[in-house]
């Protein structure tokens, strides 16, 4: 099939067995849905009810932090092929591909940014603009402000929110001698945004079900997003 022919939805389906395929050839085990979604700055696959028999027993045991790095090490072999293959199926630069994973949900996410062909509007909704607001507010807690928020919504059931600037002069210096002190405050702030679904729910008018974080630390940019019911 030549991919310069193929419709939106054949491009979508492509991709989410393409990389169902790739994960069960790696894992011995692919996901149960995977499902791929499109904007003009992203790509984003949602990834459900996926885990092996290690994992199973690590997350049974509440080991997370351990199932989380496995299943991370491994994923590390996969970001190169994906985020080629994503290129050439879209015919769009991909700069860069991210993955995160919900074990006690058995769900998870891979995000790859895409180089802008145009600039990008700035999104002024009275629904950014108050999802910004209950952004900062969290932020507030750990005693830090991103410096820039944008908003993508995908459909009526994806919010991809990226922040950038929000690490500290010390942290900085930390992190470059390799002292990654950071996790904690990434499982801190995942927490608190558990406990404050209600507040996003309300914004949106709609029921998120799964919240996924990624930090880009040599970047300094962080992705959170919202797949709503």
């Amino acid at each position: 099939m030549s991919m310069r022919n193929i419709t939106k939805q054949e491009e979508l389906t492509h991709i989410s067995s393409y990389v169902s395929k790739l994960i069960k050839s790696k894992f011995g085990k692919g996901p149960e849905t995977c499902y791929t979604s499109i904007s003009d700055q992203y790509i984003v696959i949602h990834i459900k009810k996926f885990m092996t028999k290690i994992e199973y027993e690590l997350v049974k045991n509440k080991d997370f932090a351990t199932a989380d790095k496995i299943r991370k090490t491994i994923m590390e072999d996969l970001l190169d092929p994906i985020q080629e293959t994503l290129g050439e199926i879209c015919g769009k630069s991909i700069t860069n591909l991210y993955h995160d994973w919900n074990f006690q949900k058995n769900s998870g996410v891979l995000l790859a940014t895409v180089k802008a062909e145009k600039p990008i509007e700035v999104e002024n909704s009275v629904e950014f603009m108050l999802l910004r607001k209950e952004i900062s507010k969290q932020s507030e807690f750990y005693q830090y402000q991103p410096n820039e928020q944008s908003l993508t919504k995908i459909g009526d059931t994806i919010y991809i929110i990226r922040t950038e600037g929000y690490i500290l002069p010390i942290e900085r210096i930390l992190i470059e001698k390799g002292m990654h002190i950071l996790k904690e405050r990434e499982n801190s702030i995942r927490k608190r945004y558990d406990t404050s679904k209600n507040r996003f729910n309300k914004i949106i008018n709609n029921e998120i079900h799964d919240i996924f974080m990624i930090w880009d630390y040599e970047k300094d940019e962080n992705y959170k997003i919202f797949y709503c019911k």
